[in-house]
C-alpha cells in the first residue's frame, strides 16, 4: 500500500476545488472566509493498494507477485492489531504534525506552547483510541481557533466525544496508567485552551492527571516520553493545586512532579521546585489562620523559600535582559536564536508569578510587613513591562501571560496598579474566543481568596478602594 504524493492544499480549498496559497498555520482564503483551515501547507499521501497475483515457482508452490514483494519479517504485535492505513489517520497525523511543527510561527505553534513530548505523539496514533479522539479534537480546535473563530460545533462534538472516551479508558485499570491515555488528558488540557474553558479559567483536567499519577504504585516519570510530559504537566498542575483543594498531593508527590532531569539545575527547574511547595504552605496556612494557631513557625517556613525565588527571578531576568542586548540581535536571527529567546521571556515572566504567590502568601500571613507591600509593587510593574514584551508572540506563545497578570492583581492593593493589570487581563483574554465569557472579576476573587489563605483582614485590604 504504497504512498503517493497529493498536494498541499487544505482541506477546504481542495474540497471547494479553488486554488490554495498553501500558507501556515492557515491559508489567505480561509482566513478571508473566516473558515477553519486543516491541513495547509502539508504534504498529503493516497494510499494505492498493490495487486498481487499467483504463480508457481520452479518446485510448483504458489508465491506473490508483485512491484513490491511484501517482506516476511515484518513482525505484527498479539495485543494490538495493527490496521491499515487509511486516509482519516493519515489526513489527522498530517494535520496534527502541521500544528507542532518546529518551524511553525510561534504564534500559533503547538510544539512551542505546550512541550516537547507532541512531537512523539504521531507515532503512538492507532494504538489508544482515547488519544487518537483527543489528537482529533485538538487539531479541529487549533484550525479554528488560528482563524480567530469560536469553537465550531464540529469542534465541541469531538471534544465531547474525546472525554467520553477518556472515561472507558480511566475506568480500565490498565489502560488508566498508560502513558498514553495520560497523554490524552494532557491533549485535552490543550483543546481546553482553545475553546476557552467554559468560562473558567482552570479546565479541571489537571485534576484528572494528578489523579492517575497517584493511581500508579511510582508518581514520578517512567520513560523519556513521560518525562517530556512531566515538563509539561506539573505547571498545569501545579499551577491549579494553588486553587483546587482535590488536587491533594502529598510534599514526596508535588516535588516528584517538579523535579525533571531536562532543566533541574536551571533556575526556571529550581523556582518551579519552590512552586511545588506553595500548595502544601496554602493549606496549612488557611487551617492556621481559620483555628487561630500562632502562625509564626509557618512565616519562619515561607520567608526563605521566598527569598530563593528572589535571587533565581533576578537571575532569570538577568539572562532575559542579556539575550535581548546581546550581539545576536544585530545578526540574522536563527531559528535556535529566537527559540532561546522566546524560552527566556517566558521562564521570567513564570518566575515573576511564582515569586508573586509567595509574596501573597506572606502577605497574608503578616499584613504589617511593609516590604513584601513595596517588593509586591515592583513585581506588578514588572509584570505589566513583561505582558508587554510578550505581545510579539501572542496568542498561544502568550498564553501564560493572564496567568502572570492575575498574579500580579492579586499580589497588590494599589488600586491604580490593579487597574491597570485589569486592562492588560481583559486584552490578553480576548485572544481567547469563548462563547461563555469569562468573568474576570469573579476569577480573580476565586484566586485572591486562595492565595490570601481566607484572611479577612488581608482580602479586605485587597478590595479597598
Amino acid at each position: 500500500m504504497p504512498g503517493v504524493p497529493s498536494g498541499r492544499a487544505c482541506d477546504a480549498c481542495r474540497k471547494q476545488k479553488k486554488k490554495c496559497d498553501e500558507k501556515q498555520p492557515a491559508c489567505g482564503r480561509c482566513l478571508r472566509l473566516k473558515v477553519s483551515c486543516v491541513g495547509s501547507g502539508q504534504q498529503r499521501y493516497k494510499f494505492k493498494q498493490e495487486q498481487f497475483s499467483s504463480k508457481p515457482n520452479q518446485s510448483g508452490q504458489m508465491v506473490l507477485s508483485s512491484k513490491s514483494r511484501p517482506t516476511e519479517e515484518i513482525q505484527y504485535s498479539s495485543q494490538i492489531p495493527q490496521a491499515c492505513p487509511g486516509n482519516s489517520m493519515t489526513s489527522l497525523t498530517s494535520s496534527f504534525v502541521g500544528a507542532i511543527k518546529r518551524s511553525s510561527d510561534l504564534r500559533y505553534n503547538m510544539w512551542w506552547s505546550f512541550g516537547l513530548y507532541l512531537e512523539e505523539v504521531p507515532r503512538r496514533l492507532g494504538s489508544n483510541e482515547a488519544l487518537d479522539r483527543a489528537v482529533d479534537a485538538v487539531t479541529t480546535a487549533h484550525a479554528g481557533f488560528c482563524t480567530r473563530q469560536l469553537a465550531s460545533v464540529e469542534a465541541l462534538a469531538k471534544y465531547s466525544s474525546a472525554l467520553k472516551t477518556l472515561r472507558v479508558y480511566l475506568d480500565d485499570p490498565i489502560q488508566a496508567s498508560a502513558s498514553s491515555t495520560l497523554c490524552a488528558v494532557m491533549i485535552l488540557l490543550i483543546c481546553q485552551t482553545f475553546m476557552g474553558n467554559n468560562g473558567r479559567m482552570l479546565s479541571g483536567h489537571a485534576q484528572g492527571a494528578a489523579n492517575i499519577l497517584r493511581a500508579r504504585k511510582n508518581f514520578g516519570p517512567r520513560d523519556d516520553f513521560e518525562q517530556k510530559m512531566f515538563l509539561s504537566l506539573r505547571g498545569s498542575v501545579l499551577f491549579e493545586g494553588l486553587y483546587n483543594d482535590a488536587i491533594d498531593l502529598t510534599p514526596e508527590e508535588w516535588d516528584a512532579l517538579a523535579v525533571n532531569d531536562f532543566d533541574q539545575n536551571l533556575p526556571e527547574g529550581q523556582i518551579l521546585r519552590c512552586l511545588a511547595r506553595a500548595p502544601v504552605l496554602i493549606k496549612r496556612g488557611k487551617r492556621a489562620i481559620r483555628d487561630g494557631e500562632d502562625l509564626t513557625p509557618l512565616k519562619k517556613e515561607v520567608r526563605p523559600i521566598y527569598e530563593k525565588c528572589k535571587l533565581l527571578l533576578a537571575e532569570l531576568k538577568a539572562r532575559t535582559a542579556k539575550a535581548e542586548t546581546s550581539e545576536l540581535i544585530t545578526m540574522p536571527e536563527t531559528f535556535m536564536t529566537k527559540i532561546m529567546r522566546a524560552h527566556y521571556l517566558r521562564t521570567h515572566g513564570i518566575g515573576l508569578a511564582i515569586t508573586a504567590f509567595f509574596n501573597c502568601i506572606l502577605q497574608a500571613l503578616d499584613p504589617s510587613d511593609y516590604t513584601c507591600v513595596v517588593e509586591s509593587r515592583s513585581l506588578v510593574k514588572d509584570t505589566l513591562v513583561h505582558a508587554q514584551k510578550s505581545n510579539m508572540h501572542r496568542p498561544i506563545g502568550a498564553g501564560y501571560i493572564t496567568m502572570c497578570l492575575s498574579a500580579a492583581w492579586v499580589v497588590t492593593s494599589d488600586p491604580q496598579l490593579r487597574s491597570m493589570v485589569e486592562v492588560a487581563l481583559i486584552d490578553y483574554f480576548g485572544d481567547f474566543v469563548t462563547q461563555h465569557g469569562l468573568n474576570i472579576p469573579h476569577e480573580l476573587g476565586w484566586i485572591n481568596e486562595s492565595l490570601c489563605l481566607g484572611s479577612t483582614r488581608q482580602m479586605n485590604a485587597i478590595f479597598s478602594p
